[in-house]
């Protein structure tokens, strides 16, 4: 797909579109006077070199690779795209959850590997109707996870920093989800107070044989404590698309582990997802000089 999205519909404004990779990025940005920005950090040193610059827009909802005060300070406006994938991610969740619950990745394993115990592969393997799952966050990627649950878990509580409505979910403390999901599915962004918010404390709150999943961003997650929750069987399970190196280093513990269902950060991805993922990024620069108010707009009165 490449760029032609983009430059499709920025022609509209006259507009360049000139790729960068990490050799040439830091020269080609100097005078843009727009960044379409995916994983690439954007740090305040890059922020300072920028002469034209009026805006950063990412391709991707989560803004932890871009200073935002470095931005707001430069007079930089920053929008992400946070729709582009909604359905997508919380179906992966979904889809995560449900392999969990009946155990797929292990089960496979141990075929392969030549087991053939159909029944005890699976003990125990209680019904998801009695189950109760945790979601940790409940922004659009929440909610959808939340109403794709209703008919298929025995109940769904949800934390939010902000509080919740009454209804469903339920709305709990951290510490009470920590303690009651049988499913703990993570759809948080990463920002200072969520970086390492799954530590070793809060895995030990954790229910034996409670299963974790992350498909919002790895560094969420201590690793290290993750690990040895699993190793130690506290935890039943975790299923994670996200890592907080990626590609997952080839030595990583995480690869080894029978009850770790791994995903290559792929939740995000359809057809109809890539296409929005480019044209959801361009039209918010298209906007932005049109003049017109842009939805997806972090400014610097956010920070």
């Amino acid at each position: 797909m490449g760029d032609s999205i983009e430059r499709e519909i920025l022609r509209e404004i006259g507009a360049e579109v000139v790729t960068a990779d990490p050799g040439n990025l830091r020269e080609l940005a100097r005078d843009a006077d727009a960044l379409l920005v995916c994983w690439a950090p954007v740090p305040a040193e890059l922020i300072s070199e920028l002469r034209r610059c009026r805006m950063i827009s990412l391709y991707t909802a989560g803004a932890d690779n871009v200073d935002l005060r470095a931005a707001a300070r430069a007079g930089i406006v920053v929008t992400n795209n946070p729709d582009y994938c909604v359905r997508e991610v919380a179906m992966h969740a979904l889809t995560m959850i449900l392999a969990c619950n009946r155990k797929l990745a292990w089960i496979s394993q141990a075929v392969r590997s030549g087991t053939w115990d159909p029944v005890g592969l699976m003990k125990p393997a209680p019904a998801l109707q009695a189950q109760i799952v945790g979601i940790l966050g409940h922004g659009r990627i929440g909610r959808e996870l939340a109403r794709l649950l209703q008919p298929l878990a025995g109940r769904v509580l949800a934390h939010q920093r902000s509080g919740g409505d009454a209804g469903y979910p339920e709305f709990v403390s951290l510490e009470e989800l920590l303690a009651r999901a049988d499913y703990l599915s993570i759809h948080v962004p990463l920002n200072d107070a969520t970086r390492g918010l799954l530590n070793r404390e809060a895995l030990g709150k954790m229910k034996r044989e409670a299963f974790l999943i992350n498909t919002s961003r790895g560094a969420v997650i201590d690793e290290a404590a993750l690990i040895e929750a699993l190793e130690a069987a506290h935890l039943g399970g975790a299923a994670l698309d996200v890592f907080t190196t990626e590609p997952l280093p080839a030595d990583s513990r995480l690869r080894l582990l029978p009850n770790v269902l791994i995903t290559p950060h792929v939740a995000w991805y359809s057809a109809r997802s890539e296409y929005l993922l480019h044209a959801n990024a361009a039209k918010n620069i298209l906007r932005f000089f049109q003049g017109v108010p842009v939805p997806q707009l972090t400014t610097p009165q956010c920070l």
